[in-house]
């Protein structure tokens, strides 16, 4: 018998503890980024947002992200802003053998954007984004570089849905 009691306490406290966290967070103002009817500017805008072309294999990779999240339609034919980014990407290895021969890579990705207002040619937003991913070092030299490749596309999407999310963030900002 005290068995079910015990779980009964314990969904009540679940319960009471779920609508305290509800409360609270409304209480501070709380509202989801594509809440009605902001959400809906927020995705226009992006929609309106030019990707400069990346140099390298990785800004390409990082620039296919960025279209596939800002314009899923297809590319504004009028934009109204042009998003630049800078990308560096490095490998530092990790795990050294005693024969001086590294088993394991990070690849550190480092994107400093710009988004600039195209009607007065003015940075209106400015950021980094920074992505760190792992992979293995074996013999075979096509698995390093396959692991290699996989590694890079990682962290260009990892750094792709990080811009993303912050130049939603600074058009919710914009539109409240």
């Amino acid at each position: 018998m005290s068995y079910f009691r015990g779980q009964q306490r314990l969904c009540v406290s679940l319960f009471v503890s779920f609508a305290l966290a509800v409360f609270l967070i409304t209480g501070c103002g709380f509202r989801p980024v594509y809440d009605q009817p902001g959400g809906q500017f927020i995705q226009e805008d992006l929609a309106f947002v030019s990707v400069a072309p990346i140099a390298n294999r990785n800004g390409q990779l990082l620039r296919n992200r960025l279209l596939e999240k800002l314009t899923p339609r297809g590319v504004s034919e009028s934009p109204r802003y042009r998003l630049s980014v800078e990308l560096t990407s490095a490998t530092e290895s990790l795990l050294i053998q005693l024969d001086n021969t590294a088993t394991r890579n990070n690849l550190k990705m480092s994107a400093m954007f710009t988004l600039t207002d195209l009607s007065t040619d003015v940075i209106i937003y400015q950021g980094r984004a920074y992505s760190v991913t792992s992979y293995n070092v074996v013999e075979s030299e096509f698995a390093t570089v396959s692991a290699e490749k996989n590694a890079a596309e990682r962290a260009a999407r990892e750094s792709g849905e990080e811009i993303f999310d912050l130049l939603v963030i600074y058009f919710n900002g914009r539109k409240s």
